[in-house]
């Protein structure tokens, strides 16, 4: 089998210049060899004869996926491939089992199964131990983020105090282990359990290994929305006392005020970019998105028996996330088997075809399922038009945030690249596929320090995406989330194909952790 392919005939989108152009592209092995009109092919190459208005782009970058357990079971993510995506960052919102102990481990199986799913046996896992159990069969790159609250929890399990000076030893110690081993950056979820409990100057010390590594911290924000400022405000402030550069994960809110917030962190010296997509529905844990903190501070043992006693019962149905007209605008996705029958179902039709009212309900959901269930939830004033800003935006990059755990995910781990295309492509292609493809992956590639990846030229990694001439469509809905999108016709993942006419290539696993 030769080791070279010329893919001929094709539109050129490198992520470089300012239009395509026709040429093309040689593949040496795992590398880029050169990128031209009518390029030779050498004696013995592969010869890949492109149809007509085919776009050869650099291979696409997720800048934020929840892959972990998908890629642990089958060594790819279909979803992802069918949309060109050659490399997936994992690690995200500060919540992965990569790098946590056996003790953290089962408690994220416990918390978090529903976005990333679980690893059994519950076990020790570090980054370099993910890579070993993947050696061999990935059809993906990978990048792995080092997660802050699992190293949180690794040091001093669910104490919502602030780290004491041993501890944040600790854990800056284990970030230094895991740059060390290959992992990319430092994510947290501000949101989620215990990554809530750090602090600027807590995340900031464990953070600062991060600025002689040239990696970014990675933030699910403590707020969005109407209260995106403030959360704007404590990852910038991160950033400054670290000395390095942060990035917002599946940003959202008013863009008078994250643009406002922008301005701020220029004018600090600090770069922050981003990424997000395309829906008005955000994806997690149900437990996150109606029950209070102080709730859930005890682990998950102690929030079921919390939701039994009368009395919290009482105080949490008379707070407004409660009520018909919040829980009316949650979507079920991810439930256990014996509930399946609920999911794609808003809470207040669920609990209607039992005829109960929709909080008792939910309260009595959380308890049955252990607190196992994943959810969706509608967004009324994230509007069409922020969410086109926010795409368009310089600083912003791809990124599906797709979750795979579930009889009814969200669409998005599905589409996600296929609906951002038109964004880019609105004023012709000529000029909007090489914007697709620094949005897609070389403005990826920038924030994580993947400098061999993210565009098409003599010596860069051979990740690449050919998109034929119809363009990517998008074909999963709410309704029917797990349709693979169309349009991408060939993926070579370090020189070797791993998608080609609508199905994966199951003889070639040339995936790599990349950092």
């Amino acid at each position: 089998m030769s080791t070279r392919t010329l893919l001929r005939g094709g539109v050129v989108a490198d992520g470089i210049g300012s239009t395509t152009r026709r040429a093309d592209v040689l593949i040496d092995g795992p590398v880029i060899a050169s990128v031209g009109a009518a390029v030779p092919g050498p004696p013995g190459c592969d010869i890949v004869d492109l149809e007509p208005g085919s776009v050869v782009c650099p291979g696409f970058i997720d800048a934020h996926i929840h892959a972990e357990g998908p890629l642990l079971a089958s060594g790819r993510v279909d979803g992802a491939l069918a949309q060109g995506v050659t490399t997936l960052v994992i690690g995200q919102d500060g919540s992965s089992w990569i790098g946590a102990s056996a003790d953290t481990a089962r408690y994220l199986n416990d918390y978090y199964a529903p976005v990333n799913g679980v690893l059994e046996p519950p076990r020790e896992m570090g980054v370099a131990g993910y890579h070993e159990a993947l050696s061999g069969r990935l059809s993906h790159n990978i990048a792995v983020l080092a997660s802050q609250g699992t190293i949180r929890h690794n040091v001093a399990g669910m104490a919502s105090r602030p780290l004491n000076p041993g501890e944040r030893i600790a854990a800056r110690r284990e970030v230094e282990k895991q740059l060390a081993d290959g992992a990319v950056g430092l994510s947290s979820g501000l949101d989620y359990l215990p990554s809530r409990f750090g602090g600027v100057e807590e995340i900031a010390e464990i953070a600062r290994p991060l600025a002689a590594a040239g990696r970014p911290y990675v933030s699910h924000l403590r707020s969005y929305g109407a209260e995106v400022r403030a959360g704007l405000g404590e990852l910038v402030a991160v950033g400054r006392r670290a000395g390095i550069r942060v990035h917002a994960s599946h940003m959202w809110g008013a863009p008078e005020e994250i643009s406002s917030s922008f301005d701020a962190a220029d004018a600090a010296g600090v770069a922050v970019t981003y990424d997000m997509y395309p829906y008005r529905r955000s994806s997690t844990i149900l437990a996150m998105l109606v029950l209070p903190s102080h709730i859930q501070a005890g682990g998950p043992e102690q929030t079921v028996a919390m939701l039994a006693d009368d009395g919290q019962r009482a105080a949490l149905l008379a707070d407004e996330k409660f009520s018909h007209e919040s829980l009316r605008r949650v979507v079920l996705g991810c439930l256990p088997d014996e509930m399946a029958e609920f999911a794609g179902l808003p809470i207040t039709q669920a609990a209607a075809r039992n005829s109960r009212p929709a909080g008792e309900w939910v309260l009595d959901l959380l308890i049955a399922a252990d607190l196992k269930v994943g959810a969706h939830l509608d967004r009324p004033s994230l509007t069409d038009d922020h969410l086109a800003w926010l795409a368009l935006g310089d600083r912003h990059c791809a990124g599906s945030d797709g979750i795979y755990q579930g009889q009814n995910p969200h669409p998005r781990g599905y589409t996600a690249f296929a609906r951002l295309a038109p964004y880019y492509l609105a004023d012709g292609p000529a000029t909007g596929y090489q914007r697709l493809a620094r949005h897609f992956a070389a403005n990826a590639a920038d924030v994580y320090g993947l400098r061999h990846r993210g565009r098409l030229a003599p010596g860069m990694a051979a990740d690449v995406c050919v998109v034929g001439p119809g363009g990517l469509t998008a074909r999963a809905t709410y309704d029917s989330p797990v349709i693979q999108a169309a349009g991408v016709s060939l993926v070579m993942v370090n020189g070797m194909i791993t998608w080609r006419d609508g199905k994966p290539v199951t003889t070639a696993f040339p995936g790599q952790l990349v950092s």
